[in-house]
């Protein structure tokens, strides 16, 4: 067995517990010490920052959706009192659209039949009318034979046609045509008249 000379290592006394080798450094044998005591701050460190998002992420957005919801409804109500507004504006209109203005009287028409003799008399309308109606039916086809005052008895209303009693299909129709055209509502026959009569009052202006 080789023999070692001593050195200055043999005279150094043995390891105490937990007491590092003399031949470190100085200060190196509190250094694992002091590294776990620093991780264990930063893990708890880690660990409130992971607490504080999961609050920031769940918790706070419960605290500020009634507002949200509440503005969603506002703005929902809102949205719909638009629409029940334009849906009332547009009922209006459409309502005003289906309202029949005031209709005119159809213009008169012309003469289905030009041979059957028709009459105008004038009973207490403006001088002159039984003549401008005349011009009127015959420019309308009407074949006017005769036109002059009415002198029987007094008439309650006009306008009026009759026609004789004794009138063929012929004549009645053409006395309803001639109360159609000219808005007329007393249509008879009458024992005097020789042809189809249109009596005209003062309602004509002529």
């Amino acid at each position: 067995m080789s023999q070692h000379p001593h050195d200055e290592f043999d005279d150094v006394p043995p390891y105490q517990t937990g007491e590092a080798g003399k031949h470190r450094a100085p200060g190196a044998a509190g250094t694992g010490g002091t590294g776990g005591s620093g991780l264990r701050w930063i893990g708890l460190l880690a660990v409130f920052v992971l607490l504080v998002g999961a609050f920031a992420y769940f918790i706070v957005p419960r605290f500020s959706d009634p507002d949200v919801d509440t503005t969603a409804e506002d703005q929902d109500a809102v949205t719909e009192s638009e629409d029940q507004a334009e849906g009332a504006a547009e009922g209006e209109d459409a309502a005003e659209g289906d309202a029949d203005p005031e209709e005119e009287p159809a213009a008169p028409q012309p003469a289905s039949d030009t041979e059957t003799p028709v009459q105008v008399a004038n009973y207490q309308g403006v001088e002159g009318g039984e003549a401008s109606m005349s011009a009127e039916l015959e420019e309308l086809d009407y074949n006017v034979v005769w036109n002059g005052d009415w002198n029987f008895e007094e008439r309650a209303e006009t306008p009026a046609v009759v026609y004789p009693e004794d009138s063929g299909e012929a004549e009645q129709a053409i006395a309803a045509e001639l109360a159609e055209s000219f808005g007329v509502e007393n249509v008879e026959s009458h024992d005097q008249a020789s042809f189809v009569t249109l009596i005209i009052g003062d309602e004509y202006e002529g």
